[in-house]
This record gives structure tokens, C-alpha cells and sequence, in this order.
């Protein structure tokens, strides 16, 4: 069963905008994201509203941006590269970070598998 044609035209009850507002975003979030998994393409979508806060989305993408080129930084280095020679001191700490928890994945990961092989 097919929807109905919907009509395009500015919503004046407020509480109903923005209901739309957020639902549309999160769809069109959704499918840049489903658009960079198909096509293995780095993609982005700017959502701009003077109305409704969208700022702490763009901080949410900065830091997973971030995270991700931390992670390509100390892989890179694992793999031998001299990347970190031309890091600072802050980023060198963040990768250092980085790699603690890591390793403290691993270990856990370890441990649980050692359990259930002796099960």
C-alpha cells in the first residue's frame, strides 16, 4: 500500500515542526550513512537551522571524526610508519590513551575467553 501524496508547505504549529524537523534529520543522517557504507565514501551532510540547536551534532561527528583518525594514526604506527615523529605532545598523549584502552580490551577479551575454554 503506497502513501499518500504528501503537500509540501510550511508548518506553522511549532511543536509539529519540529517534531518534523527532527524526524527528517534523522533520516536524511541515516541514509549519508547507509550512502558511505554502500559506496565506501567519506560523506557528510551540514543541517543548518536557525530555529532548532543542531550544534551538538556537529560535535558529535567531531569527536567520532576524531577517534577515527586517532585509530588511523596508531595502526599506521603499528604498522611501522614514522607518523608519530611529526605529532605534538597533546595528540601523542591521545594516542597513548588510545592505545591503553585498547590494550585493556584485548586483556579482558583474553581473560573471558580463557574462562570459557576452561568451562
Amino acid at each position: 500500500m503506497s502513501r499518500k501524496k504528501m503537500k509540501l508547505a510550511y508548518i506553522t504549529n511549532d511543536p509539529k515542526r519540529k517534531t518534523t524537523y527532527k524526524k527528517r534529520t534523522k533520516g536524511l543522517v541515516k541514509k549519508v550513512r547507509e550512502l558511505t557504507t554502500l559506496c565506501e565514501i567519506e560523506a557528510c551532510a551540514i543541517i543548518h537551522s536557525p530555529d532548532f540547536d543542531s550544534q551538538p551534532e556537529l560535535r558529535k561527528r567531531r569527536k567520532e571524526n576524531r577517534q577515527k583518525e586517532l585509530k588511523k594514526v596508531m595502526f599506521q604506527s603499528l604498522s611501522g610508519k614514522g607518523i608519530l615523529q611529526s605529532m605534538n605532545a597533546m595528540d601523542l598523549n591521545e594516542v597513548g590513551l588510545l592505545v591503553k584502552q585498547n590494550l585493556k580490551d584485548i586483556d579482558k577479551r583474553v581473560r573471558e575467553l580463557s574462562n570459557e575454554s576452561r568451562s
